[in-house]
């Protein structure tokens, strides 16, 4: 089993390599750009590093990375909020199912893809043109075990039937000028994530630390499960992990992170990003006025949660 499972993923590692080759040819510079809306889709290499960003039509200076890798290692998770991401495999080192709202570049799908070669990894993302990039640039190939539903990431999750439920959830959706859409953040979102995920699943969120809406967003997402941590990157991303499993301290954590590190042999470091969990008073502690802010609720976005150009 173990032997087959090495087989595989050296020969997707050198099908991945092979739909780059036209890539690693590409001087320095754009190398995809698309226009998608009120966005550009726009993917630029800097010698090993590929990059995909949103960049508004508005204001050509503003822009969101949505995904960045290196060529010499695509197998290697460059962001470390989306080393943290990974870290849902503390909590569910086998999932059957995942699904993730938001696709972006695909670099956690694909990962994902790789490493559990019998997990079903379902997506949905509401631009063609992104996923068209990752396709094109990032190495991703869709098939029976990774696909990708052009649809809102909330709508996709309302039209699962009752029993299919998911060990993983994710969210990681973003407009080019941060915006992270409310009907992703309420408590009745969270109900459903909830209605759909399997008795120890777990739901990891990213979010940006300048949202003006952190802290509520926060707040919201500990009212839905039993246990919540965080896992802040500087000051830039925070994942959020939520599960309704037995209560984890930080050494169990960090143990098991150390055992997924061996055993998948990962280029990044999942245990680092294990040792910056905060849980309990050390999550309230790094979270300014949270406990001052309100539940969002779908129907009573807060005043000013809109006040953007986009919206």
């Amino acid at each position: 089993m173990i032997d087959d499972r090495k087989n595989w993923q050296t020969l997707n590692l050198a099908a991945i390599q092979q739909r780059l080759a036209w890539v690693q040819q590409q001087p320095d510079g754009m190398i995809f750009c698309k226009d998608s809306g009120v966005h550009y889709v726009a993917v630029k290499k800097e010698r090993s590093r590929i990059k995909l960003s949103l960049v508004e039509k508005v204001n050509l200076y503003t822009d969101l990375l949505q995904s960045v890798f290196d060529l010499n290692n695509p197998l290697h998770l460059v962001s470390e909020y989306t080393q943290a991401m990974m870290l849902a495999l503390v909590w569910q080192s086998q999932p059957q199912k995942i699904y993730i709202a938001g696709f972006g570049g695909g670099r956690i799908p694909l990962v994902l893809h790789h490493y559990l070669p019998e997990t079903l990894i379902e997506c949905a993302d509401v631009d063609p043109i992104a996923i068209e990039a990752a396709t094109q640039c990032f190495g991703v190939k869709l098939d029976s075990r990774l696909t990708v539903a052009i649809q809102d990431g909330r709508e996709y999750l309302e039209q699962q039937k009752p029993d299919i439920l998911y060990d993983i959830i994710m969210t990681d959706v973003f407009f080019g000028n941060g915006y992270f859409p409310h009907r992703l953040a309420t408590k009745e979102f969270y109900e459903l994530c909830q209605k759909h995920l399997s008795s120890a699943g777990v739901v990891l969120v990213n979010l940006l630390q300048r949202d003006e809406f952190y802290a509520e967003k926060i707040k919201t997402f500990q009212g839905a499960f039993s246990q919540v941590c965080v896992c802040p990157w500087k000051d830039v991303n925070t994942v959020l992990i939520g599960s309704n499993s037995p209560i984890l301290d930080n050494n169990e954590i960090v143990s098991r992170a150390a055992s997924l590190q061996n055993y998948h042999q990962f280029s990044f470091a999942l245990t680092d990003r294990a040792l910056e969990v905060k849980l309990g008073t050390a999550l309230a502690e790094s979270v300014p006025n949270l406990d001052k802010a309100q539940v969002l609720f779908d129907d009573a976005p807060p005043p000013g949660y809109f006040d953007c150009w986009l919206f």
